[in-house]
This record gives C-alpha cells, structure tokens and sequence, in this order.
C-alpha cells in the first residue's frame, strides 16, 4: 500500500505520494549535495574566532551563498519528489508562501525517510500484553 501526505500550498490541497525505493534513493542522493555543502562549510568555521571581524566576514561570505539560495532550492527539491505540483507550478509559485513550501518538504521528508514508521514498529514490538 503506497503511502502519501496531503499538503497545503497556495489555499489548494495537494497529494504526494511516497516515491518507490529506486526514484526515492534518487531524491536523497540529489538532497544530499545541498547538505554536504552546507555541512562542509560550517565545518571549516570550526576555527572562527567570531570576535575577529575578518573571520566573521569570511564566515559569512562562505554560507551567504547557500543559505541565500535555500529556499529555492528547498522549492526545487519539493518540486522533484513531487511531480504532481510540477503540473501546478505556476500557480503554487505565484500564490503559495515559503512557509508553506517548506511544511509541505518536512512531510516529504517523512516519506522520503520513514524513521517515524520504524520508530513505532520498534517501540510497538516492545509492549508487552497485559493480562
């Protein structure tokens, strides 16, 4: 039985349906870039010293360009794992807000990582019947 979410974008209900086990390993390889780079970069600041303003400044110029283009790109991820808001575009870009986008790619990644799923199969086989 295939799983889906409903989510909101723009005042208009969509459903999205959980992706199969190939299309989505695809999603996360291509969601992992974005996060390598993001996680690469605050990595290197480990040695910042944030009271010096030339390491801040270097700090800020590291992760200006991916934090700045985030929402976009958080947009464009939705818009792979779903391809039924693709036929929407249009509409979901000109009237649904940021918030909304984002909400609707956390219950993606709920699909897309089912840790959620295994955490209830996990604590359900540890119950115990009572009598």
């Amino acid at each position: 039985m295939a799983k889906s979410v409903t989510v909101t974008l723009g005042g208009r209900s969509y459903e999205i349906a959980a992706l199969p086990i190939r299309e989505s390993a695809a999603w996360r390889r291509r969601l992992a870039g974005p996060f390598a780079e993001l996680t690469a970069a605050l990595q290197g600041a480990s040695g910042i010293e944030l009271t010096r303003l030339g390491d801040l400044a270097g700090l800020v110029q590291t992760l200006s360009g991916t934090i700045l283009g985030s929402v976009d790109l958080l947009l464009e991820l939705l818009f792979a794992y779903a391809p039924a808001l693709v036929r929407d575009r249009e509409r979901i870009e000109t009237s649904a807000f940021d918030e909304e986008a984002l909400v609707a790619l956390v219950e993606v990644l709920k699909l897309a990582y089912p840790f959620g799923a295994l955490t209830a199969l996990v604590s359900g086989a540890r119950k115990t019947p009572t009598s």
